[in-house]
């Protein structure tokens, strides 16, 4: 009840809105009018008209806040909203993003907008520091945590224990994929070994890999172990 009051509040500090946008504006579909103008205004794509307790409100699609919404108060406030919703995926068709994607089939490029995935960036980050072998402890680094908020402030950012998760996830996840294409490999498989030792704690560690020669005749290298 408080975050109502509060919105009202912002609501009916904005601008009443200009002689333009009351005339896009829609009529309240609960009133008792029997003309309704046409909904032409831009701005009620991203809000929707309801009742709450008796008072007409526009409900943001993207983070669900209730302004005012009778016709009477213009739109001028739910621009600002728009303007400033930490939900909103692009805020104006000028912030959007492309980025290009290659066809895997014919090699063709083309551009579409991009959307931030959470679980992706995620999973990107563990295999940086896989690929890198940067220690987990870099995620905790004032310096890398303000870079990460800079780059993209939707992102948020884990821990060294979810990232450390997020690394055996991938280990799992690659290795029952080699698993079954070793399965499926028709020719001979010759086995190696490596063993080094950590300059920072002087641990022993090996690791075992599969070579072979897939149905293309492409040298494949798998790690096992």
């Amino acid at each position: 009840m408080v975050d109502l009051e509060v919105e009202e509040q912002e609501g009916s500090r904005g601008s009443p809105g200009t002689e333009e946008e009351r005339e896009q504006e829609p009529t309240n579909e609960d009133s008792d009018t029997s003309k309704k103008r046409k909904t032409t205004s831009d701005v009620w794509a991203h809000f929707t008209r309801k009742k709450v307790e008796g008072k007409v409100k526009a409900q943001c699609h993207h983070c669900g806040k209730l302004y005012l919404g009778d016709s009477s108060q213009g739109t001028t406030h739910l621009r600002n909203h728009l303007a400033r919703c930490p939900r909103m995926k692009f805020k104006d068709i000028r912030q959007q993003v492309l980025i290009k994607q290659q066809n895997k089939v014919d090699g063709t490029m083309s551009l579409s907008n991009y959307q931030f995935d959470q679980a992706r960036v995620r999973n990107k980050l563990a295999r940086m520091v896989i690929l890198h072998e940067y220690p987990l402890s870099m995620v905790d680094h004032i310096g890398f945590r303000e870079f990460v908020t800079d780059l993209q402030s939707m992102f948020k950012l884990v821990t060294r224990n979810t990232l450390k998760s997020d690394i055996f996830k991938i280990y799992d996840n690659e290795r029952e994929k080699a698993l079954k294409i070793t399965d499926k490999n028709g020719s001979r498989m010759a086995i190696t070994t490596d063993m080094w030792t950590s300059s920072n704690k002087k641990r022993g560690f090996m690791v075992i890999t599969a070579h072979f020669i897939d149905h293309a005749w492409t040298l494949q290298s798998r790690v096992l172990r």
